[in-house]
Formats: C-alpha cells, structure tokens, sequence
C-alpha cells in the first residue's frame, strides 16, 4: 500500500483512496484509458455517430493519462506512482505485440513527465515546474524524430510524413488553378518548419492542463501538499530569454536538422513567453474587473492569431520589468 495514501486516507473518498493503495487496478484504469479509443473504433466503428462520438471520446481519455499519474503522485507519492506506471508498462508491452517503442513512449511520455514535473510542482512551484515541462518535452520529441529518420534527417523525415496528405489535396485541386497549388505548397512548407515545435507546444498545454486539473483534483479531496500558486503568477527565468538567443543565432549560421531543431527550439520558448504575456494582460484585465475583455480577448486569439506576436512581446519585457508587480499577490488575487 501507498503509505502517504495511508496517511491521508481519512480525507479521502473510499473510490479515491482505493486507487491510490491498489497498484494493479489503477494500472488497469490507466492502460484501459491510453487505448480506449482503438477499442471504441473495434466495438462500435461501424455505427455512423455514436461510433465518432465515441472515438472522440477514447481519445480525451487517452489524452488525460497524465492527469492519473499527477493524481497519483499528489497521493500515493513518488514510489507508488513509478510502480503503477511499471504494471501499466507491462500491460502495454502484450497488448503491442512487444513493442519496446511503445512501452519506452508510454514510461517517458505518460509516466515520468507528469510524475516528475508534478513532484517540482509540488516542492519547487508552478514556475519552476512549467519550463521544465517545456524542455522535458522538446527533448522526447527531438529524440523521437531522431530515433524515426531515416539516413537523410529529421527534416527529411518529417517532409515525407506530410508529402502524401499535401499530394492527395493537390490532385484535387482543378487543373489550372496555379494559384491554389501554388498555396498549398506554401503551406506544406510552413507545416514543416513548424512541426516539431508545434507539436511540443501543443503537448505542453495539454500536458500542463492534466498536472493542473490533478492538482486541482487533489486539493479537493484533501490529500494535496506543496506550492499553491496560481497560473496568473506564471514567470519564466531570465535564463530561457538567453537560450532563444542562442537557438536564434544557431539557426542563422547552421544548417540541415541543426537549424531545423534550432528553429523549433525557438518557436517553442517564443510559445511559452506569449503564454507569459497571456497571463500578463488576463492579470491586468482581471484587477481592473474587465471580465468581458479576458473574453474578447482569447477570442482574439483564436481568429486572430498573428497578435500572438504582440503577447510574446509582452512576456519577453514583462521577465525583466515584472508588470504583475502591483498588479497581482503572491496567491494571484488582487
């Protein structure tokens, strides 16, 4: 049993605290959630919208697999955690037929990022714990892609994984429509350069929103112990300012997958500054008790995405003039 579940038990609701004592059905609820959308397409693929529905739903569930271990972690501590995630591996490795890569995906990505960044959450603050998840990500990515190229790059490998999605829609275009080709190369283009730091950037959020709901989660039902701020202190370290600058440099005098990661490693800290800036204006809007302009204003970003730019602007400057300052408490209220 999980001695710190043991010793939060009495706070517990008895379904919570079984989870968090029983190692093997909590690894069954985890492996039933990472494949619950192939299971869904192989039961009920052939019933036209419940059968969509249902997919879409295997794949929330699959998505919010952090969010178990984070809970798990708040609850049952480092040492249970690891061991749910090494039973969970097991079921994994004979459902996959034996795939290693599926086994070392899973340990990486769905185990010990969570567990870890939730544990520097908890003794080191949301900050810390934020950057943090960024580069744990970034790096797994970088890695993947390096275990998956072929003799000819990542670049080259990501080029080919886009190349039959691109050709398909190109064949379909009307012959003559030069125009129409001519913006669908452009952006495949775009869809290169920005994969993979678009892909750690959309990891990041999804990954931070579980460690979030899980501590959230955990407060709830007791048992959550360690930093309690909040996302309107969000502040990255001077040091990733430098780092952009680095990567900025390596892209413009390095070639090949060198400046190809560069680039992505600048397209996610720039992500994670505009994030900062986000924060900044909500912060800012919210003390003044202009709630309808927090709405107009993630509207805004949504069909508008170029003002990202103006956001990233304002966490870059807010990392050395700290606008929040007499805006927001340490707890984030005003």
């Amino acid at each position: 049993m999980s001695q710190k579940a043991e010793n939060t038990g009495a706070m517990m609701p008895p379904m919570v605290k079984f989870f968090l004592t029983k190692r093997v059905p909590c690894a069954f609820i985890v492996v039933m959630m990472l494949t619950s959308a192939y299971w869904f397409d192989a039961l009920f693929g052939n019933i036209p919208l419940i059968g969509f529905l249902l997919v879409l739903l295997g794949m929330a569930l699959h998505l919010t697999v952090p969010s178990v271990f984070a809970l798990v972690l708040f609850g049952g501590g480092l040492g249970y955690s690891l061991q749910v995630g090494g039973i969970a591996a097991l079921g994994i490795l004979m459902l996959s037929s034996g795939s290693v890569y599926a086994v070392l995906i899973f340990l990486g990505l769905f185990v010990l990022v969570p567990v870890l960044i939730a544990l520097a959450m908890q003794r080191q603050g949301l900050n810390q714990a934020s950057w943090r998840l960024a580069i744990a990500i970034f790096l797994l990515v970088v890695a993947a892609l390096m275990i998956a190229m072929d003799a000819e790059g990542i670049k080259a490998f990501v080029t080919q994984m886009f190349k039959p999605m691109f050709d398909s829609l190109a064949a379909n275009v009307p012959a003559g429509e030069t125009v129409a080709v001519e913006s669908l190369r452009q952006l495949q283009k775009a869809m290169i350069d920005v994969f993979p730091g678009l892909l750690v950037l959309s990891f990041w959020l999804i990954w931070w929103g579980n460690i979030l709901f899980a501590r959230k989660l955990a407060k709830r039902f007791g048992f959550y112990q360690g930093d309690d701020s909040t996302m309107l202190t969000l502040f990255l370290p001077r040091q990733l300012v430098y780092i952009l600058f680095v990567f900025a440099l390596i892209s413009s005098v390095a070639e090949g997958d060198l400046q190809y990661i560069a680039m992505s490693g600048m397209f996610v800290l720039s992500g994670l500054l505009a994030v900062q800036g986000i924060v900044v204006a909500h912060a800012w809007l919210k003390s003044r008790g202009m709630m309808n302009s927090i709405v107009v204003m993630y509207v805004m970003l949504f069909f508008w995405s170029i003002v990202i730019v103006v956001f990233m602007m304002i966490g870059l400057f807010d990392i050395w003039f700290n606008f929040r300052r007499n805006i927001i408490s340490a707890t984030g209220e005003k």
